[in-house]
């Protein structure tokens, strides 16, 4: 019985490999952490990305078919540091990294990056591509079976609910705060050492901010991190992608919707074809 188990299983790893290495393509994120997963595994196992998005769940909502030469690890439930040590994990560092600006000084998730980075088991992923997250059973089975427009799970929702981005807006408003001297000292000498140790490899930084419903512009937790960027980051020294000042809807007040998802990828990707990176 064992013996037979333990051949059943070898046949079916087998075929499973022989389908990921015939279909490389395959498999399909069926909710939000998975898909943070596969988009950093994507990153940190291919050859070189010469221009990189990091940032929040907010650009994670940035249409990546619209740029293709642009790779993202923006994470929903993350932060931009959590895109920063991701990009300092590989070896192949890219030419320029995109910046989110909006949360820029949000706690990172150490979850994400140790689960990415640290152990035997990145390292077998590497080598073994069967095994990563991309291929599980479900996604595989996901995308056989569903188009990736109907099941992407940092997509904005096609219908806003009126009630719900009141809501939304509100609670954003209520809990509105800004940082401590002690809290916003630590995670600006956080992001300014990950940022610097990638500069010093010759990495350059192009800062980008998201629009938001014009009622959450200017909370305070918004202007802190504007305050704090320019003093960290100023104009003068780093570059800074125009903002898009026309009106979006979002789902909460935050997050975009599907159709300014779109808008505004279209709008990202004119920024990007006209701005001198170099």
């Amino acid at each position: 019985m064992i013996k037979k188990a333990l051949l059943t299983f070898l046949l079916l790893t087998g075929l499973h490999a022989v389908l990921v290495w015939a279909r490389p393509s395959m498999g399909m994120p069926t909710h939000q952490w998975q898909d943070n997963i596969v988009k950093a595994q994507t990153f940190l196992y291919a050859d070189r990305a010469d221009t990189v998005m990091v940032g929040t769940s907010l650009s994670a909502r940035i249409i990546r078919d619209s740029i293709p030469s642009v790779k993202s690890v923006s994470f929903g439930g993350c932060a931009v540091e959590d895109g920063l040590r991701i990009i300092s994990s590989k070896d192949k560092l890219p030419k320029y990294v995109l910046v989110e600006a909006n949360l820029m000084y949000q706690t990172g998730n150490s979850e994400l990056v140790s689960k990415l980075t640290e152990g035997a088991m990145p390292m077998i992923r590497k080598w073994i591509p069967s095994l990563r997250e991309q291929y599980e059973p479900i996604c595989l089975l996901a995308s056989l079976l569903m188009s990736s427009g109907s099941i992407n799970p940092q997509a904005g929702a096609k219908k806003v609910d009126r009630k719900v981005l009141e809501d939304g807006i509100r609670q954003y408003i209520k809990e509105d705060r800004v940082m401590g001297t002690d809290e916003a000292e630590q995670r600006r000498r956080t992001l300014k050492a990950l940022i610097g140790q990638l500069e010093a490899q010759g990495v350059k930084f192009v800062f980008f901010e998201m629009p938001v419903n014009k009622r959450l512009y200017h909370l305070r937790m918004f202007d802190q991190m504007r305050q704090m960027m320019s003093t960290d980051f100023p104009q003068d020294s780093y570059c800074y992608l125009p903002a898009d000042t026309s009106t979006y809807l979002t789902t909460d007040g935050k997050h975009l919707d599907f159709e300014g998802q779109q808008r505004f990828s279209h709008y990202f990707k004119q920024q990007l074809s006209s701005f001198p990176l170099e």
